[in-house]
Formats: structure tokens, sequence, C-alpha cells
């Protein structure tokens, strides 16, 4: 507020002393004090509060699911200590590195060499052999997989060196078979598609 214009509203100032731009402005103040003035001591009825209250709604009558979604938007304050910071940008960073698909996963040699054993496996109940054939064994279906438990689920692991392989399961001898949870795929040349593994390159320690 100007300061011209709060002298006026104190009567430290008269309306003619006002410039010219405030006197618009200090007329809409006077209307505004004059129906202050004409309610006087007017009190607000006694039920008043109490009815206002209970036109409000009842927060416990609400359905379950609006007060669960009241709830889980409301603002909060976290505190989280600078170590319990930094363990959950790692597991972050970790969820993001992780490959979207569940395709066979590479297990470092424990010798410590380039050759890693990577664990393959399907899904196939009615199944009397199981075998997996790649570019890394010339395509013959000799790699056998097992099924210990007998749940349906063929697994077994393989030692491949690190680079990019193509592979598919064979069932019973003769059912080539693409893995359904394979990251990557690539056609064969004859109207089916081979699975893709990708094996990076283990780092060496310093």
């Amino acid at each position: 507020m100007r300061r011209e214009l709060q002298e006026y509203l104190d009567a430290e100032l008269s309306f003619d002393a006002l410039p010219e731009e405030l006197r618009a402005e200090a007329r809409s103040w006077e209307r505004l004090l004059g129906d202050v003035r004409e309610i006087g001591d007017e009190r607000a009825p006694v039920d008043l509060e109490s009815r206002v209250l209970a036109a409000l709604p009842d927060a416990s009558r609400r359905p379950v699911s609006q007060r669960v979604t009241s709830w889980m938007i409301r603002p909060r304050t976290i505190r989280v200590s600078p170590l319990a910071g930094l363990a959950a940008a790692a597991a972050i960073a970790l969820v993001i590195l992780l490959p979207l698909g569940d395709g066979p996963a590479p297990v470092p040699s424990p010798e410590g060499g380039t050759t890693i054993y990577v664990q393959f496996s399907i899904e196939a109940p009615s199944a009397n052999t199981v075998a997996v054939a790649g570019d890394f064994n010339d395509w013959a279906p000799q790699i056998v997989l097992t099924d210990s438990d007998g749940d349906g689920i063929w697994t077994g692991r393989v030692a491949l060196e690190p680079g990019v392989h193509q592979y598919m399961f064979v069932i019973d001898g003769t059912q080539w078979t693409t893995d359904p949870k394979a990251d990557r795929y690539t056609d064969d040349g004859f109207g089916n598609r081979n699975a893709v593994l990708v094996i990076p390159q283990p780092t060496t320690r310093s």
C-alpha cells in the first residue's frame, strides 16, 4: 500500500491531498470500511461453529479407497542419513543396469579365467529330453539339460567364452524351440528365431 493512502486511512492526510491515481482506491477503501462500520458489534450465532463442523464431511465416513489415496498423496518429510542415501542410490543403479529379460544368467568362472558359466533354463513339463544347441557347439544338440526335481523346468550350466552367441533349445531330439525368456533374438534364415546371448568380457582386478 502506498504511504499516502495509508496516511489518508489513518486520517493524517485529506482526500484532496491524495495523488489523483490513488483516489479511486481510496474510495474503494471507504466503501469497505463503511460496510464494516454498519456491521458494528454484531456477533455470529452461538451455534455457528457447531453447524459449520457438522456440515463438513466426516473423514471417517469416506470410502476406504479415498482415505488411502489421501494418505498416499499427502506430502511428507523423510529424513535419510547419508549412508542410507548412498545405499538407496546403489540399489537404484543396480536395478537400472540389470537386463530386462529373464534369459540365461552368466556366472564368472571360479578359476578367474575368461570362461563364463551360463545357466540355461526352459519350462517344458511334457518333455522327455531337453538339450541346448548353438553356434558355440556347431548347433549339435548334445548339451543335455536336466529336470532333477520333476517340476518341468529343465536347467543346465554351460561354459562359454565372452562374446555374442546364438542358441536354441531342442526338445525330445526334434523340436527346436526359441528361448521365450531371452533378452534378444535374430532370424535364423529358416523362418524361426535364434535367441541371442551377450556375454561381456570379465573385468580384471588391478
